[in-house]
């Protein structure tokens, strides 16, 4: 199992102890250290020589360039066939690990993903809303699994066979890459819906917004680049699924300021398009209202976080063509 860690001090020896209580016997466990300035390397050798009778060692990259890197560096010293991965701030079930290993019955599954679920600490806002899509997100993979392949994972709860691991672009995460990659290997990503990781949802606007921007800082790769992925002659369910799944949700935001603009020059056509501006212009209000206020109504709020997702797109875009993406990052402290 690699477990990513960039200055986790304050949940790594939850992590490591929620770990270990697993239901999963000869659990080697590789703690990808991404070069912490902070305790967590300390906390890991002493609750590692407190533990003597688990198989727990740090592995700390050999620079900091961020998650995917000290994946990479992990796995290469990872001795394991199946290779289980997991964030520091999210915790797994007893089970989640046996449950994810369970699903590689045959040669064509390269990769399994489990099912995220976000703790709601007093019904904050941006949970109820995150769940509310992360419901709707999960819905549609266990589709997709069930018929063919998924078109997305999840980067907290995953595992993929290490034959069939990757070096991938640093800057690039594996909840994209790897069901793309075994999609296009004629392979299959299955989502398990009883392998079980629950984590904190950003409590702040401005936490959710920096994690939403993070999550889109290749999006302008994933439009154009493996076209291919699109061919739905040679690719089947899985061009379909990443069609639909994938590439529409990355064209959202630009779709909205296609609509938004063209709506502008079609408002004297007719009464329709006079109904349709003003459901934009009082949608986004409502967005703005939720901002200033930091109100917890639904009718404020949902406005708001769907707003928030199209934003993180733009800025997702803009940081790549000015150069600004980056594999590292500062993680949303609300969220340990």
């Amino acid at each position: 199992m690699v477990i990513s860690a960039y200055n986790e001090e304050k949940v790594i020896e939850k992590k490591l102890e929620n770990i270990i209580k697993s239901d999963y016997e000869n659990l080697e466990i590789i703690i990808a250290n991404d070069c912490s300035d902070d305790r967590t390397v300390e906390i890991c050798e002493k609750f590692i020589k407190n533990h003597p009778e688990f198989d727990i060692k740090v592995n700390t990259a050999k620079d900091h360039f961020g998650k995917t890197n000290a994946q990479n560096e992990a796995v290469d010293v990872a001795s394991g066939e199946i290779i289980v991965f997991s964030d520091a701030n999210s915790m797994f079930k007893e089970d989640a690990i046996k449950e994810l290993v369970s699903f590689f019955t045959a040669d064509d599954i390269e990769y399994v993903c489990g099912s995220l679920i976000y703790k709601k600490d007093g019904q904050i806002s941006s949970v109820v809303a995150e769940n509310t899509y992360w419901d709707l997100e999960l819905k549609m993979r266990e589709i997709e699994s069930k018929i063919s392949t998924i078109a997305a994972g999840n980067g907290a709860i995953y595992a993929c066979r290490k034959k069939d691991y990757r070096h991938y672009n640093l800057v690039s995460s594996h909840d994209y890459e790897m069901p793309l990659h075994a999609g296009l290997n004629k392979k299959r990503a299955l989502y398990n819906k009883d392998a079980i990781a629950v984590e904190k949802a950003g409590a702040t606007t401005k936490d959710e917004f920096k994690r939403k921007v993070r999550m889109q800082r290749r999006i302008l790769t994933n439009i154009f680049t493996n076209l291919k992925r699109l061919n739905i002659f040679k690719y089947g369910w899985f061009a379909f699924f990443h069609f639909n799944h994938k590439t529409l949700r990355f064209l959202q935001a630009f779709f909205h300021i296609l609509i938004f603009v063209a709506n502008i020059f079609l408002i004297k056509s007719g009464i329709f398009y006079q109904i349709t501006m003003i459901g934009q212009i009082l949608f986004y209000i409502l967005a703005l209202l939720g901002y200033l206020s930091k109100s917890k109504a639904k009718i404020l709020y949902f406005p708001l976080y769907y707003s928030l997702m199209m934003l993180a797109q733009i800025k997702g875009a803009y940081n790549q063509i000015s150069g600004k993406s980056k594999a590292t990052w500062e993680k949303a402290e609300s969220t340990r």
